[in-house]
């Protein structure tokens, strides 16, 4: 068994839990959530077989990772002594984001202890080697989810209030494995296309009954339903309190929009409309994958938009899943990520790779060994853009979205840079404001 004891708030027509879940696919019969630990289940469309989900959350094709579907590689299960199951996301080569309520879940429980947990990145992660298997350092918990355990009889109001995360930091570096992007600002599109991520046992849609333990990673979709930028109560402190995302689980039948226009409010998601209509691999999640992705894809690229916080226990249609939306917490989340932290590790010791900007060799001086620039010098923190000096050029801005265009601010224009000529040993590139080729130094 791989879920605790959780707990049982209510809002309009069901029960929610804030503990574990897992993806739910349509159709999916009942799933009872007790007081007492019970299984893990995902369900599907009965139209459709297991293949297509599986096939997804490990990117097999035809959903490998593209402008249609994330790489799933940095979503993996946070597994404890006990069996406890959730999941996280790998947003450095040694950084983690997930729930809160996975560690901590009543103001009664203990502070949770790193030894006791590990992060797998393997599907099925029951099978996973000693080099995809990942113990645990240190598990830091948003301040402003302990600070509200002690209400609601002890058990927290952190949830709704849009702070059930946590920060989890792994003693060795995962290589090889690009960590996904994070947020960049309020650039969520409501009534977006997301694509979801989680472990969990099987159900048959049609009869709910229960059929295989399932420890492999399914993917799913769903359309965002609500976004709530900030979450304001009174007398709770500004920093006690972020957003919230939210999803429904669409019925093929078009009768279970819960989140549609005149449907009564929940928590705090404030009205607003939904399309009824599921969308191919409609997912939603349930017991068993607390923590786990929502992704959306903005601009160039897939982003992790939320963490699965709670949301309703029966996994019938109508049911609602909320997360914690993780724009709020881009600061308190940079605090713990290195610089570079969107580039992989590699084999080849001292090394990273960009997915824009290639090979490189960081050094703790802020130089930087590039095959293409040779010794550059520069300013950067996540990798999605830098400011770098470099011999015979000077100071130059880019970043994913431009490169190999370079901005030089000493020549005041854009520079195009020759990877295919360039070399550590001189750069080839041509300068717009002068209209011709050189070469540096």
């Amino acid at each position: 068994m791989f879920c605790p004891p959780v707990r049982l708030l209510t809002f309009n027509l069901h029960a929610k839990s804030k503990f574990g879940f897992s993806l739910l696919l349509p159709l999916l019969g009942l799933v009872t959530v007790l007081l007492e630990a019970r299984e893990r289940r995902i369900g599907k469309l009965d139209s459709l077989s297991w293949s297509s989900y599986y096939d997804l959350g490990s990117n097999a094709s035809p959903y490998e990772a593209s402008i249609e579907y994330p790489d799933f590689s940095p979503v993996g299960a946070l597994v404890d002594k006990s069996g406890t199951l959730g999941t996280g996301t790998l947003v450095s080569p040694s950084v983690v984001v997930t729930a809160a309520h996975l560690f901590r879940n009543q103001n009664s429980s203990p502070a949770p202890s790193p030894s006791n947990w590990e992060f797998v990145l393997h599907t099925p992660f029951n099978e996973a080697g000693t080099g995809r298997t990942f113990e645990v350092s240190q598990i830091i918990l948003h301040a402003g989810w302990e600070a509200r355990l002690p209400q609601l009889g002890g058990t927290g109001d952190g949830d709704v209030l849009g702070v059930d995360l946590a920060v989890v930091l792994l003693k060795t570096e995962v290589i090889g494995v690009y960590p996904a992007k994070l947020p960049s600002g309020n650039a969520e599109t409501l009534g977006g296309r997301v694509v979801l991520g989680g472990f969990g046992n099987l159900v048959d849609g049609a009869t709910g009954a229960e059929n295989v333990l399932n420890h492999r990673r399914v993917g799913g979709v769903n359309s965002l339903d609500r976004i709530v930028e900030k979450v304001e109560k009174p007398n709770v402190p500004a920093e006690y309190s972020g957003g919230l995302l939210a999803i429904d689980f669409d019925s093929p039948q078009l009768d279970s929009n819960t989140l549609g226009k005149g449907q009564p409010e929940i928590d705090n998601l404030s009205t607003g409309d939904s399309n009824s209509s599921p969308l191919d691999l409609e997912a939603s999640t349930v017991v068993g994958d607390s923590g786990g992705p929502a992704f959306m894809r903005i601009g160039d690229a897939w982003r992790i938009i939320g963490a699965v916080s709670y949301g309703s226990s029966d996994s019938t249609y109508g049911d609602v899943t909320v997360y914690t939306r993780l724009a709020n917490h881009e600061a308190w989340i940079g605090a713990y990520l290195p610089s570079w932290s969107q580039a992989r590790k590699t084999v080849q010791a001292g090394w990273l790779q960009s997915d824009w900007f290639g090979y490189f060799s960081p050094l703790a001086s802020s130089w930087i060994f590039h095959p293409s620039h040779g010794w550059i010098y520069a300013s950067v923190e996540s990798g999605e853009t830098l400011w770098a000096w470099q011999e015979g050029i000077g100071w130059w801005w880019s970043g994913s979205s431009v490169y190999p265009f370079l901005y030089s601010s000493t020549r005041s224009g854009w520079l195009y840079l020759d990877t295919a000529r360039s070399s550590h040993s001189g750069a080839v590139y041509y300068d717009y404001s002068q209209g011709v080729w050189a070469q540096s130094p």
